[in-house]
């Protein structure tokens, strides 16, 4: 009987600690596409907590089916069937994983789901082709508690919080508003208004009372039009009364983190030393922080190279902190560009349909005779001097105010001219379009890599 009941508290201790598991992924698999539901990202961020930091392959992992029956969308009262049509599911979603040559590469999830009745359990197999996204990650990727996500209320919640999380070093992150609405697969009858009410205040709510980052986020607008979202992240630690547990918490990530750094280094530099220094600075610094300081001192090859290191550290050697400034520099660039590029957009839906009103005034002159010509422009000469008297009536300027008088009045009077019109404007506003989307992204981008 005693036991029975030792191991029935061995497997509560195992259930409680798995929240504090640490999650590891490649930045390119946090910047991938995916559409998954609630349950199936916190299975699958379940399964890649399981993963050692020395595995040099996957394993099977068993999760217990209880921790999901309330979280899959099944109508069905069996277990059974309802596992089946989750497992089924989720199979079918695949993801879009970018590459640094700016291609893309898809694959599924798991290579396979098996369910164990009998046990109450699901055992994963992640699929062989996502090991460089997950196993034996030296740089570019993200880590964080599995614990920060468990008490998200929404796939959108996840989602964002992964994200930010890669880019919580930087500390601000900006997303082109087609870009975000596909990162986080909303659907396209949200507006900005919904994305904005139903998504993003509710989410920062939940942010700053379950998760260790909070945000902030600002609206970038050309000429009235919300193209982009910057997003302000800032560190949401809490405070324990046990410093000792919170020390117990912090070590998962923490032994990452110093990893990441201990690898920046000359091989000779990389000893004990090394590593009590950087687990002594990370916990007031920020990793990415110290990266920087790392390969300043690295071209700077000092002779006492760890003195050095800290005084960089501890006095900004590197001016990591002109980073934020620059973005902010490039930002207010960016901005006036696109209201550079609006303005152009106009004008060149203005210039296609003055071509069009010209074209209709050639056309329409064409079919008079030399007597009713002279007669339609000596009518018009008098109707343009009274209204611009200042104008002299030899000048090409009143020739074309005359113009674009007999214009006006031949396409108010013709149904025909009007829906000629009408379709160049469409026309001219679809080519206007495209050419001012191109130019945006490609603002857009040169934005996120600092090239404004």
């Amino acid at each position: 009987m005693e036991a029975k009941m030792k191991k029935n508290r061995d497997k509560e201790i195992v259930y409680k600690n798995y929240k504090d598991a640490l999650i590891v992924k490649g930045n390119n698999l946090i910047m991938s596409r995916y559409n998954l539901s609630l349950a199936e990202q916190r299975l699958i961020l379940q399964v890649v907590s399981m993963i050692s930091k020395d595995d040099e392959d996957f394993k099977n992992y068993t999760i217990r089916v209880a921790d999901y029956l309330d979280l899959i969308n099944s109508n069905s009262p069996n277990t059974y069937q309802k596992i089946k049509e989750f497992a089924e599911t989720l199979l079918k979603k695949p993801l879009h994983i970018p590459q640094d040559d700016g291609g893309f590469f898809v694959c599924n999830w798991f290579a396979g789901l098996k369910y164990e009745p009998k046990k109450g359990v699901l055992v994963c197999s992640f699929h062989p082709n996502l090991k460089p996204y997950l196993l034996q990650l030296k740089k570019n990727f993200t880590s964080y508690k599995l614990k920060n996500i468990l008490s998200l209320s929404s796939k959108y919640s996840i989602r964002l919080y992964e994200i930010l999380k890669r880019y919580e070093g930087m500390g601000v992150a900006f997303f082109d508003l087609n870009e975000f609405r596909e990162l986080l697969s909303i659907p396209e009858s949200y507006f900005y208004k919904n994305i904005k009410q139903r998504i993003l205040k509710p989410l920062q709510r939940e942010f700053k009372n379950y998760t260790d980052i909070s945000f902030d986020f600002e609206e970038i607008k050309s000429n009235k039009r919300i193209v982009a979202i910057k997003f302000t992240i800032k560190s949401n630690l809490k405070t324990f009364n046990n410093k000792k547990q919170e020390d117990i918490d912090n070590q998962g990530s923490l032994d990452v983190k110093v990893l990441e750094l201990f690898d920046l280094l000359p091989n000779k530099k990389r000893t004990m030393t090394a590593q009590k220094i950087f687990s002594y600075y990370l916990k007031s610094y920020d990793v990415n922080y110290i990266r920087k300081q790392i390969e300043y001192v690295n071209k700077q090859n000092p002779n006492n190279y760890f003195a050095y290191l800290k005084r960089a550290i501890e006095e900004d050697y590197a001016d990591y902190k002109k980073v934020e400034i620059e973005i902010m520099r490039q930002q207010k660039i960016f901005e006036k560009l696109l209201f550079n590029l609006e303005k152009e957009r106009k004008h060149s839906i203005e210039v296609a349909l003055d071509k069009e009103k010209s074209s209709i005034f050639k056309e329409y002159m064409g079919l008079l005779n030399d007597e009713d010509k002279k007669e339609l422009l000596d009518g018009y000469l008098q109707k343009a001097k009274d209204l611009y008297p200042d104008v002299d009536e030899k000048s090409f300027e009143m020739e074309f105010k005359i113009e674009q008088l007999i214009i006006e009045d031949i396409i108010s009077k013709n149904e025909i001219y009007q829906i000629r019109l009408s379709k160049a404007k469409e026309r001219a506003q679809k080519q206007a379009d495209i050419e001012y989307e191109q130019s945006r992204i490609s603002l857009y981008n040169k934005l996120k890599s600092g090239l404004l």
